[in-house]
């Protein structure tokens, strides 16, 4: 079995170090050892894949027992990893001289489990809005969570990850649970005005913010509670929104002569995208500020339009619909943390082990980040370039530990024997 890591990364120890969390030594070491291990196993990131990737293999039970029984708080590493992301990704800004700006975007995904799978808590039959159509729908054996993302100019951090549970779960489990182990059943629009209530005290003064979120969240108390805040928000609508009492699928008709702004979107990849918008204002229902809303088309004979809100109605379609592109970054985490970072791997049962397991990844995850912006150049041009370079390093490092091994005592089979952790060597 050839194993990868012979130290642990000091940048990644670098990393955790300054976030300030209040973990006993122990503790520390597994937080490490397991992000470590996920950005450098190739493999499924089970806990007994993560435990063979160290020369010195902690055993797979003790990171099991990490996430199950010892008694630290996901949400202590959640609220020190959200302030120290927030907080660079500041002073980054400030130091680059990019205008005061921040965008706030809020999306949610499912991570799919095999279809048999049945113990793990967090895990049921959600529906697929993503690969379902209007007479096939699709649902899928997953978990789901919601993740925000926090860009200002070119930087940008993931400041949040959560686990959200179905009404329906919550009471299966909390039928076995005591009284003060229950889980309280949180809403996906609810658990939004968490994170950004938690957000909120970190946010510097005087600077714009936007929320940005789909048509999911869409809803009046969301959008009150960022306007109370003096947030702007930029939206997906649904078509049977009302404005100034009117569909807006009907308010469409009712403007299809109108001539149409040419909108040029540039996306993520460099391409730009040409979209055809008619725009108006007015009130929402339940809403008690004016609005504009932008009624978009991928070409004039479309039959389908997308609708689009923002609550600062001073922004042209041009600068709301650029803007509300930066979501894309919540589709880059996704990606990433689902197949390089093993997101949906975890196989521990237990609610708050799952919500440890992801903090872990998140925490992982950030540490790309925080290197992609500092290190970004003609040789790392993507994340996924940072995460090869941290698996070179270790390569590299654990090469020089075998070459130095072999000359120390001069016996090659002693060092395949430690390093490719090999039992017995064949005759």
């Amino acid at each position: 079995m050839l194993t990868r890591i012979l130290h642990n990364s000091e940048k990644l120890c670098t990393f955790v170090d300054q976030l300030g969390i209040q973990l006993s030594r122990p503790q520390h070491r597994h937080i490490l050892n397991m992000a470590d291990a996920l950005l450098v196993c190739e493999d499924k990131k089970t806990l007994a894949a993560l435990q063979r990737q160290f020369l010195e293999a902690p055993d797979a039970s003790n990171q099991a027992d990490f996430l199950r029984i010892s008694p630290w708080q996901a949400d202590a590493v959640r609220t020190a990893l959200r302030t120290d992301q927030l907080r660079w990704a500041v002073a980054q800004a400030e130091r680059l001289g990019v205008r005061k700006v921040i965008y706030i975007n809020l999306d949610d995904s499912l991570g799919e489990k095999d279809k048999d799978t049945r113990h793990l808590e967090p895990v049921a039959w959600f529906h697929d809005h993503a690969n379902s159509t209007k007479t096939k729908p699709r649902f899928v054996n997953a978990f789901c969570y919601l993740l925000c993302t926090v860009q200002i100019g070119p930087i940008v951090v993931t400041v949040d990850l959560r686990l959200y549970l179905r009404e329906k779960t919550v009471r299966r489990l909390n039928r076995h649970r005591s009284p003060q182990q229950r889980i309280s059943f949180c809403s996906k629009n609810h658990l939004a005005r968490s994170i950004l209530g938690a957000l909120r005290p970190l946010l510097p003064k005087g600077w714009t913010v936007y929320v940005q979120f789909d048509s999911w969240y869409a809803s009046e108390q969301l959008i009150n509670y960022a306007r109370r805040q003096k947030w702007h928000v930029t939206c997906g609508l649904k078509s049977n929104r009302k404005l100034n009492g009117l569909r807006l699928d009907q308010l469409a008709y009712k403007l299809r002569h109108r001539r149409y702004t040419h909108v040029r979107v540039t996306a993520a990849d460099g391409n730009q995208h040409t979209y055809y918008v008619r725009d108006t204002t007015g009130r929402l229902q339940k809403v008690p500020h004016e609005v504009r809303v932008f009624i978009s088309k991928r070409h004039p004979r479309d039959k389908f339009s997308a609708y689009f809100m923002s609550t600062d109605v001073t922004r042209s379609a041009q600068q709301a619909l650029q803007g509300y592109r930066r979501r894309w970054s919540c589709e880059v985490d996704n990606f990433y943390l689902k197949t390089q970072l093993g997101l949906a791997d975890f196989r521990v049962q237990s609610y708050e082990a799952v919500d440890k397991y992801l903090v872990v990844v998140l925490l992982a995850w950030a540490y790309i980040e925080r290197r992609f912006t500092q290190e970004r150049s003609a040789q790392i041009k993507t994340h996924g370039d940072v995460i090869r370079q941290h698996r070179d390093e270790h390569a590299i490092d654990w090469l020089k530990g075998a070459v130095e091994m072999a000359i120390e005592t001069g016996d090659v089979e002693i060092v395949l024997q430690r390093f490719l952790r090999l039992s017995a060597m064949p005759v």
